[in-house]
């Protein structure tokens, strides 16, 4: 995807101590996970985390991570070591992350939504629903059916609601979450789950129908 605004230093360094809109709703981590994530590889956690958060443009939450984070940490481990040629280490990372993206986005399956969800996004359009809206088409560059976006715009909505949050102009990790969700969501809808799987994460994504 050939976006206006790609994610800043600014984005790519952010983690979730110093971000108070992080999503989703936690997952129980397993003890093999907690395990595996405590004693492989510790010394390039922090950099596997920069790295999900690049190609994301967001960092889901650990509850997520946590079990994918131990191969992200051996391929830096690879790269690092010179053993990895940068080129071939992007592809797997990113693939990588695709698993992520994919995990984090696996509640936003359904064929359609509840249609009391969207009787809820009606009822409480204003004054939040129509800034949320808005902001997608911002940094989108169009307005994404609601059918792909609806659950996307009831979490930035949800954001922009809360008063101890202001987001910026630029786009946030919670713009890019919000994205995700579309973009997931609309390859899912018209040719299935395997091409959603597989499709590459935001940041890697080439031009296509998609973007308008």
């Amino acid at each position: 995807m050939n976006l206006d605004k790609q994610p800043a230093e600014s984005v790519r360094n952010s983690h979730p101590d110093s971000q108070p809109y992080h999503t989703v709703p936690c997952k129980t981590i397993s003890w093999e996970d907690l395990h595996r994530s405590a004693t492989v590889l510790t010394e390039f956690s922090q950099e596997a985390k920069k790295e999900i958060e690049y190609y994301l443009g967001y960092l889901p939450d650990e509850s997520i991570t946590i079990r994918f984070e131990p191969f992200l940490r051996s391929l830096i481990q690879q790269k690092n070591a010179g053993l990895l040629p940068y080129e071939q280490y992007s592809k797997l990372a990113e693939q990588h992350v695709r698993l992520i993206r994919n995990e984090d986005v696996r509640y936003n399956l359904v064929d359609d939504y509840d249609q009391q969800l969207y009787q809820t996004y009606f009822r409480e359009y204003l004054p939040y629903g129509a800034l949320a809206k808005q902001r997608l088409i911002d940094m989108m560059g169009y307005a994404p059916e609601l059918k792909h976006s609806l659950l996307a715009e009831l979490y930035l909505r949800k954001i922009l609601a809360n008063e101890l949050i202001r987001l910026p102009l630029e786009m946030t990790p919670v713009d890019y979450r919000a994205m995700t969700l579309i973009r997931y969501r609309q390859i899912l809808l018209s040719r299935g789950k395997d091409a959603a799987d597989n499709w590459p994460v935001l940041n890697c994504e080439p031009d296509s129908e998609f973007s308008r």
